[in-house]
């Protein structure tokens, strides 16, 4: 004859020996409890993933609009470096400096060029942090896999250890039973 455990540990508490109602009152406490251990463990560890998720979504949007940010200010550099080579030009012609001449489009064109790479360095600026924020999303989610994993292994530890308890009880129980008694 071949019981599971769980029921041999229930059934002690009808028998005559091997400690009746308050062992098999035991075992039953021991087995709710590991049943709530490792569900505690399952849904500990989805929480901490919804957590993360949602701390790398709002990362990602801060990379979003960092990158919207750069393209904002680049342009804006660009517009106020307009402003600065029409004044330049208007400056020059003041001056009498004919603004076709080579001298005048070289200091045009260098004003343009520092111009560009202003715009451009901010740009940069800003993708590296949009970069930073991805990679900080990447983490978030790297987080909430790992604390997902670590539930999910809590809930097994559970399980087993709870087996374990409920298994010793079962091997007691075993052997008084097959242990004769006499009266």
């Amino acid at each position: 004859m071949c019981l599971d455990p769980l029921t041999a540990a229930l059934t002690a508490a009808t028998s005559s020996g091997g400690g009746g109602l308050f062992s098999s009152l035991g075992s039953l406490f021991s087995v709710g409890s590991g049943v709530v251990g490792a569900y505690s463990s399952i849904q500990s560890g989805r929480a901490a993933q919804a957590a993360a998720e949602a701390t790398a979504r709002q990362q990602e949007a801060a990379a979003r609009e960092s990158l919207r940010q750069g393209e904002d200010e680049s342009e804006r550099k660009r517009r106020a470096g307009a402003a600065v080579l029409a004044q330049q030009r208007v400056a020059m012609a003041a001056n009498g400096v004919d603004v076709s001449s080579a001298s005048a489009i070289e200091l045009l064109d260098d004003t343009k060029a520092a111009i560009e790479d202003d715009a451009f360095a901010i740009r940069q600026n800003f993708r590296n942090q949009a970069g930073n924020y991805s990679q900080m999303a990447a983490n978030s989610r790297t987080e909430g896999a790992n604390a997902l994993s670590q539930g999910r292994w809590g809930a097994a530890s559970t399980i087993l250890s709870t087996g374990a308890k409920v298994g010793e009880k079962y091997s007691q129980w075993a052997r008084d039973r097959a242990t004769p008694r006499y009266a």
